[in-house]
């Protein structure tokens, strides 16, 4: 998919605040769709990579979300005082404390 532009503003602006208020809310406006168009595309191509990842490996996508429903709710269940020193700060959160020094 080739690269499109991200907005249709020029590159050339003038000073801001020599700008009549219509043409910066309009400016405005112009980047929030620029923006939303950005999102609509993003989610097209991750529903692309979905589909295509279901069809060579059957069930795969279910597989990974069921793993991440249980990999967020480890994640919001660990102890929030948990956190990494300078000891330990090599090491991840599964193997600190499991080994001696």
């Amino acid at each position: 998919m080739p690269v499109q532009e991200s907005s249709t503003i020029p590159e050339n602006l003038p000073d801001p605040k020599l700008l009549p208020t219509v043409e910066v809310d309009e400016m405005l406006t112009k980047i929030k769709h620029s923006h939303g168009f950005y999102y609509q595309v993003m989610n097209l191509e991750v529903w692309a990579l979905v589909e295509t990842l279901d069809e060579l490996f059957p069930g795969a996508w279910g597989q990974f979300m069921t793993n991440r429903q249980v990999a967020v709710k480890q994640f919001l269940q660990r102890d929030p005082n948990c956190a990494v020193t300078p000891k330990n700060s090599g090491k991840d959160a599964e193997t600190v404390g499991s080994e001696e020094d």
